[in-house]
């Protein structure tokens, strides 16, 4: 416990040394690019984002991070899923021998496929190669250099991606599946995947009835079931998260924020208190915690708050409010 204690002051120095460059949680990144943070996480979880710096569990994204997002997002657009696009790369990658970082590869959308592109040349990750293509090539935003060396890949035929979404109630016909927990979390994975909340949120009740409790469940439940508007339900799933890793703080977070819809302000404020008690440079919660205080009439303490988030991520898309709320405390005080 003294060393994760060590560890976790360790990696607070590490991010504070980085001040210099913004670094963005998953909800400013979500806020950001006006996506859902289950999307993010779900991307970091599929290892399409790689945190810059992780503190108290809780990742934080530079700005390369946050360029590759909207990569993402362009595709998922295009209709390729968080699992089509893992298991694509991971093919154009073997291809090349080399674990090229996906900020580096010149690669389009064509249709729900990527394909890696270098002049009039397109390979596909199956490694089937396209001359004089005349099929419409999705173009980005930013278009990147063609840098990447092809090869000749020794077989040519697509193979098709298939995903099979199982129902819960299909887990009674098989008594092996129910002792695989990586099942059971993998199935609500591709529940969530399509979208289909409830079914997710069925999967990650059976895994913890099979096996027991387990805080990282019981934080991605309590995230679904906030989504689904069920505010009651993620605030004990929250607690509960807690009660078996008091270190995850983002949990601690976002009960904060969920207290706090519930109209239960001191006890958001409580949480978010904590949260700051062992993550004292945490900017989601300096912000949230700001808000709160307002709401309650506590300018001066709020004013602490908002200006300690400004000083911790100055380009955080929830900046432009921050310094409203500081701008107006100072207002109010000349006028005083």
């Amino acid at each position: 416990m003294e060393s994760q204690r060590l560890n976790d002051e360790e990696d607070q120095a590490s991010l504070a040394q980085m001040e210099g460059e913004q670094l963005y949680s998953p909800a400013m990144l979500a806020e950001l690019l006006h996506i859902s943070v289950r999307l993010v996480r779900r991307w970091q979880r599929a290892g399409l984002l790689e945190p810059t710096a992780t503190v108290m569990q809780v990742p934080h994204f530079s700005f390369s991070q946050i360029t590759i997002a909207k990569r993402l997002v362009h595709w998922m657009k295009q209709g390729a899923t968080v699992q089509s696009i893992q298991h694509q790369l991971a093919m154009i990658r073997e291809r090349l021998h080399a674990p090229a970082s996906l900020d580096s590869l010149p690669i389009v959308v064509i249709g729900k496929r990527l394909v890696l592109c270098q002049g009039e040349t397109v390979m596909e990750a199956t490694g089937q190669f396209h001359f004089g293509f005349d099929e419409q090539v999705e173009e980005e935003e930013e278009q990147r250099p063609a840098t990447i060396k092809f090869e000749r890949a020794a077989r040519s035929v697509i193979q098709p991606l298939a995903v099979k979404h199982t129902q819960p109630h299909a887990l009674a016909e098989s008594s092996n599946q129910l002792a695989s927990l990586e099942h059971l979390v993998e199935q609500a994975v591709v529940a969530e995947d399509a979208d289909d909340y409830d079914a997710a949120i069925e999967w990650y009740r059976c895994a913890l009835a099979v096996h027991g409790p387990n805080p990282d469940i019981c934080f991605q439940l309590a995230e679904l079931l906030y989504r689904q508007g069920d505010l009651p339900a993620a605030r004990e799933r929250y607690f509960m998260a807690l009660e078996l890793d008091p270190g995850l703080v983002e949990a601690q977070a976002n009960l904060g924020c969920v207290l706090a819809e519930c109209g239960q302000f001191e006890l958001a404020i409580a949480a978010f208190e904590g949260a700051l008690q062992q993550f004292h440079d945490y900017a989601d919660v300096h912000f949230h915690l700001a808000r709160v205080l307002d709401d309650m009439g506590q300018t001066v303490r709020a004013t602490e708050h908002w200006q300690r988030f400004l000083d911790l991520a100055p380009a955080s898309p929830w900046a432009e409010e921050a310094a409203q709320r500081v701008h107006q405390s100072d207002v109010a005080w000349l006028d005083f």
